[in-house]
């Protein structure tokens, strides 16, 4: 027999509603969608390593697909909007408390920072705003600017982001342009003569 034109998909398609909890339910196990998609449908692509969440065409979501039973895939960055409406409930949310089990000591000491400086609220708040920075860079950035904040006593996010930014910037000089011609040295001794002056 002929090989078939179309090459197999091992992908299943699903569908389903994004849960109270952000999450949507797909072979007994909860993965998460941004907060704020919590109620809508969705489709799921279901590989054999990973799980990837639509609403029409746009990727709300991928992870690591896992296997077992009532196992939770939370995304910190999911729920930062939701939890920084409610930063006292910073240190009991799931999805925190599952990213703390593996979050960077720079990270931990800078939210202490944060909270001696401006007070529990403010400083968690603050702090989640230094997590939102990983939308934009890369964790090493992230981690390299937060032992720097440490280490020079900054206090709040804005004082993190300029070291995002600023560290590690390269100065951009001009080359000279070799092909353009270039004028004679002016001669300055004609100036005294200038005004009757000889």
């Amino acid at each position: 027999m002929a090989s078939p034109e179309a090459t197999f998909s091992n992908v299943q398609v699903g569908g389903g509603r994004a849960d109270k909890y952000a999450t949507v339910i797909i072979d007994k196990n909860r993965y998460s969608v941004p907060s704020r998609y919590a109620g809508f449908k969705v489709r799921v692509l279901l590989h054999a390593d990973r799980i990837d969440i639509f609403t029409g065409t746009k990727k709300l979501a991928a992870h690591a697909r896992a296997y077992g039973n009532n196992k939770w895939c939370l995304d910190p960055d999911h729920y930062l909007e939701l939890i920084q409406q409610r930063p006292m409930a910073f240190n009991s949310a799931r999805p925190i408390r599952q990213w703390k089990e593996s979050c960077p000591q720079s990270l931990r000491l800078l939210l202490e920072r944060f909270c001696s400086a401006q007070g529990e609220t403010k400083g968690i708040k603050d702090f989640i705003n230094v997590l939102m920075l990983y939308r934009e860079h890369t964790a090493g950035e992230i981690e390299a600017a937060a032992e720097l904040a440490v280490e020079h006593h900054v206090s709040s996010s804005e004082g993190v982001r300029h070291l995002l930014v600023h560290t590690g910037a390269v100065e951009i000089t001009a080359a000279p342009l070799t092909a353009w011609s270039r004028l004679s040295p002016p001669d300055v001794s004609v100036y005294g003569q200038l005004g009757g002056v000889q």
